[in-house]
């Protein structure tokens, strides 16, 4: 009886005893609003939708959800979900008729490429993808790439939320003394929502960044990166038409043109094994090593209210990375971006190369995709906001310029061989300057042979010794026993006398008639023995 009066409104459930009924069953539900409103607990201060019966509902099932998701800084599951809704009525299924234009553009496309470059076609399936194809074949290469960084992101969110709202009136009082058994099991429950509701954030802008990309990828290849592996190429067909609308140029045209570019990538990746894990790995290493603002983090955190949804899409910009990057992110940064200007660099020149018989538009064609690289569009930008990381590669053009004089001056093959090893790519000033590239390269083998030289040297013992001279020489010897200054039976540097007649003997001009050859016994001579 004294329940029913204690309650605020008997006309309408308690919004605080429905919340704990749910989350803690019906008896400790009960028991803990009454010992919460003992305390002087107001439910009617609550946040409005807690009252609203249907928006409570949506909250508990929304938190129960949560609750049950698998650990990790990104939910993966909403992130696939979001992006493949973002694409609902907007991805066409593919035609046969379309399906078998795409893969036949791709097998000419490895015919034009065979005569141009030495790199090899090394099978895999051809395939033409819907933007939902995209959004499930890539997926497991942008989890690689933004969990690094998101990891970072929501340490700190984490920390932000449990701040902004772990010191409420409602996480007050659940930590009262002589609250009854199970509310601290509701407090440790919120404390590990914390880290799931952080990676849900994060999954819903990533899924909403995925649905845009797929709507603007024409490959698999777009962001010169692997993203579907090396056992494919593929063409994102209609996207491809929506390209090609406005161009004035035939569609089979272009898409020709850019399936020799999506099977020239594969070339690379394939014939160029350490490339696309280095790729990557220079992705993990900047996202690993990236700053985040804390103070941009708080502001985030309080933008964000949980009875809409919506606030979490706009929570999180590119403010909360700090504008000073490190050393060590300045470093992996610079590997990303010259690793990612040489591909496209390579891939411009091998496909001019290959398209140029045939294609009558190919340098418009070669052209636009420049304008496209490096203004990129709206969801790689939002894309780049979430993980600090735009991949424009800002020095294609030097790189194209570099392969194009090697080629020129050596040939394909000295072209191709610039990828043998990774530590003996172009650097980020061979980008900056092309021209000077064959000279400075020559000018590092001189030095490089010079260094080989003095260390042959060094381990066979003639380093500082002159031309023609060994450490068993002794010039300062000979030059003092010529000059009489010691005689000629003092031992040289390596321990033997100098004998007059064995320098005579040991002489290969000497005249044999100089030498005493009489035998003591001749009768005509004399015999000292007599």
């Amino acid at each position: 009886m004294s329940d029913e009066t204690d309650r605020p409104d008997d006309s309408a459930p308690d919004p605080l005893e429905e919340i704990l009924r749910r989350l803690l069953g019906e008896d400790a539900g009960e028991e803990a609003a009454r010992a919460m409103r003992e305390q002087g607990f107001d439910s009617s201060k609550m946040p409005s939708f807690m009252s609203n019966p249907g928006q409570l509902q949506a909250m508990m099932s929304q938190f129960n959800a949560l609750m049950n998701t698998t650990s990790g800084p990104v939910n993966w599951s909403v992130a696939s979900d979001l992006a493949r809704q973002s694409t609902f009525g907007q991805s066409p299924s593919v035609t046969a008729t379309e399906a078998a234009q795409a893969r036949e553009a791709m097998t000419v496309a490895d015919l034009w490429l065979d005569p141009v470059t030495s790199f090899t076609h090394r099978g895999g399936d051809r395939q033409a993808w819907t933007r939902v194809d995209w959004i499930d074949h890539t997926l497991d290469m942008w989890k690689r790439m933004c969990e690094p960084v998101a990891s970072n992101v929501s340490r700190a969110l984490v920390e932000a939320m449990q701040e902004q709202f772990g010191d409420s009136q409602m996480m007050a009082q659940l930590h009262m003394p002589g609250m009854p058994e199970g509310i601290g099991e509701l407090a440790g429950r919120t404390s590990e929502m914390m880290p799931k509701l952080a990676a849900m954030v994060f999954a819903m802008q990533i899924g909403q960044a995925l649905g845009g990309l797929a709507g603007e990828a024409l490959s698999s290849t777009d962001v010169g990166i692997p993203l579907a592996g090396l056992d494919q190429t593929a063409l994102v067909v209609g996207n491809i038409h929506e390209f090609t609308k406005d161009l004035e140029m035939p569609r089979e045209e272009v898409q020709q043109f850019l399936a020799v570019r999506e099977c020239a990538h594969q070339r690379l990746f394939a014939s160029v094994p350490w490339l696309g894990s280095d790729l990557v790995r220079a992705v993990e290493k900047y996202s690993a090593e990236i700053a985040i603002d804390t103070d941009a983090i708080a502001d985030a955190a309080r933008n964000i209210d949980p009875a809409d949804p919506s606030s979490f899409s706009t929570s999180m910009t590119d403010q909360i990375f700090a504008t000073e990057p490190t050393e060590r992110q300045t470093e992996a940064l610079e590997r990303l971006e010259t690793l990612l200007a040489l591909v496209e660099g390579w891939v411009e020149v091998t496909t001019a190369r290959a398209v140029a018989p045939y294609l009558p538009h190919a340098d418009r064609l070669r052209e636009l995709m420049r304008r496209r690289r490096a203004t990129g569009g709206p969801a790689e930008q939002m894309l780049g906001s979430l993980i600090g990381l735009t991949m424009r590669p800002r020095r294609a053009r030097g790189a194209a310029k570099l392969f194009t004089i090697v080629e020129q001056a050596q040939g394909t093959e000295a072209r191709e061989a610039l990828w043998h090893h990774p530590d003996m790519i172009p650097t980020a000033q061979d980008l900056d300057e092309p021209t000077e590239f064959l000279d400075r390269r020559a000018r590092e083998r001189e030095e490089s042979a010079d260094i080989d030289e003095a260390l042959s040297a060094m381990l066979d013992g003639t380093l500082g010794w002159a031309e023609g001279l060994s450490p068993s020489d002794d010039p300062e010897m000979d030059s003092l026993r010529e000059a009489g200054v010691i005689p000629d039976d003092q031992p040289d540097s390596d321990g033997q006398a100098d004998t007059g007649a064995s320098d005579e003997a040991d002489r290969p001009d000497a005249d044999p008639s100089d030498t005493d050859t009489s035998d003591p016994t001749d009768p005509d001579g004399s015999d000292s023995r007599d």
